[in-house]
């Protein structure tokens, strides 16, 4: 997507892209799909450096634990969940 809106950014002078990852980009625990969120950490660094001559600011959001049965494991447990809320500046 990113690929296909950066020629128009640069015609409008700029732009600003942002990437959802997940707050298990930090955390063990959740195999592939942490892999894959940790991933979109790295391509937001790498895009930020690319495109920020273009004018075009790049940003990647980490949301926090969303009670799913995917994420359960970390949640489900009141100690884990106490460690994680711990690990969180907000506390929450």
């Amino acid at each position: 997507m990113t690929k296909a809106v950066v020629p128009e950014m640069e015609k409008r002078g700029g732009g600003s892209v942002v990437i959802i990852s997940s707050i298990t980009a930090y955390i063990p625990g959740l195999g592939p799909y942490a892999v894959t969120k940790t991933a979109l950490l790295g391509l937001t660094k790498n895009l930020a450096m690319d495109l920020a001559p273009r004018n075009i600011r790049v940003n990647c959001l980490a949301p926090g634990i969303i009670k799913t049965e995917l994420s359960r494991m970390l949640w489900a447990d009141k100690a884990i969940d106490k460690t994680l809320k711990e690990s969180l500046l907000i506390k929450r």
